[in-house]
């Protein structure tokens, strides 16, 4: 039974609030971008950003445990809850192959059929080495020993994880409490945070993470599916034989997948990337090239924005200090997009989207002014 219950606790947190949540931001985008991967992957930033906000507040504030997870549930049933709601008035008013975008396979060569079969093999096969081999890292002394003074004594960011005695707060670490979220999934499903981190959370980020990559190559290779299998064949390459340093972000994704600042390089920072890149196609004056393409543009590239903020605050439960690198890739990126797309207003909608950066790398600096 306490089988069971872990792995029901696993389904809701990492598939069903994310898939039902997802609904939600979604609903501000094109139709020919509503995947099931891409309502996956907005469902899972928008869960992983909100939680940031309570978490900090009870962060700073020496709260508990127990408290975090009750805000996080209710906000998270809420939510999933309005995001099924949407999704079955608009199944209702059109059809589901109308209101989302599905994989066809029919028509499909059977040289594509094969190179997506040897991608799916090769990332079952990661995912496996995944659970059934344990990499140990320095940094878990703190950041799952966090996790676990959390979840033993119920008090959040209380504790030194190294000596276990009364710690003044260290805001660095404090207003990333990305060690909560693990914290979280070990209390639901009662297994030891060793466990929910080294085991259960690599299985999902990595899947998610390839989800990234393939919207990616969906948008590179638009006019030319062909070649997505083959593009993601070469991102498992780089994942797999990348690890020739421990400071690489492949050996993050491998070998530290639980931690902040792998999911900061590793999943952050790509969707990032997908959301500028869809932003650049979905402004650029061309339309008369792929009118359908560009069809609805405003609505599409408001909702990349509101997209956008949520990946910001995902960046900021990751890494404090990766927040200067997110502000910095994204301002000067939405500079080049706009001249080059002769669209001004995507600089200040980007400053909208960047206030979780500026708002807690103000908060650090404004405690490290406060500690001379």
């Amino acid at each position: 039974m306490s089988i069971l219950h872990s792995l029901d606790t696993f389904i809701l947190w990492l598939v069903v609030f994310p898939l039902l949540m997802g609904m939600l931001p979604c609903h501000l985008i094109r139709k020919q971008e509503k995947t099931p991967g891409q309502i996956y992957l907005c469902g899972l930033f928008l869960l992983l950003g909100i939680f940031q906000i309570p978490a900090v507040i009870i962060v700073i504030k020496r709260g508990h445990l127990s408290l975090l997870i009750q805000i996080m549930f209710w906000i998270a049933v809420l939510l999933s809850f309005l995001g099924f709601v949407l999704a079955v008035v608009r199944i209702t008013k059109t059809t589901a192959e109308e209101s989302f975008s599905f994989p066809q396979w029919k028509g499909r060569s059977r040289s594509e059929l094969l190179l997506w079969c040897v991608f799916f093999v090769l990332l079952a096969i990661q995912v496996v080495m995944s659970v059934v081999l344990m990499t140990t890292d320095g940094d878990d002394a703190y950041y799952v020993g966090q996790a676990l003074c959390a979840d033993v004594t119920d008090l959040v960011y209380y504790f030194d994880p190294y000596t276990g005695a009364y710690s003044w707060l260290d805001y660095r670490h404090a207003l990333a409490p990305f060690p909560l979220f693990i914290a979280l999934l070990a209390r639901e499903s009662g297994l030891h945070v060793a466990v929910v981190a080294h085991t259960v959370l690599p299985v999902f980020l990595i899947i998610a993470t390839y989800m990234i990559y393939m919207q990616i190559g969906r948008l590179l290779f638009r006019k030319d599916p062909a070649r997505l299998p083959m593009f993601m064949i070469l991102i498992y390459l780089l994942n797999a034989f990348g690890v020739y340093s421990r400071y690489t972000r492949e050996t993050f994704f491998l070998t530290r997948t639980w931690q902040g600042k792998s999911i900061l390089a590793n999943q952050v920072i790509p969707m990032t990337f997908l959301l500028l890149l869809a932003i650049t196609k979905r402004t650029e004056k061309q339309k008369q090239n792929d009118p359908e393409y560009y069809e609805d543009e405003e609505r599409g590239t408001a909702g990349l924005f509101v997209l956008l903020f949520f990946v910001n605050l995902t960046g900021a439960l990751s890494s404090s200090l990766g927040l200067l690198l997110l502000m910095v890739l994204e301002t000067l990126l939405l500079i080049l997009i706009a001249f080059r797309n002769r669209r001004p207003l995507l600089i200040p909608a980007g400053i909208l989207s960047q206030i979780p950066c500026y708002y807690f790398m103000g908060m650090y600096v404004m405690e490290k002014i406060a500690q001379m």
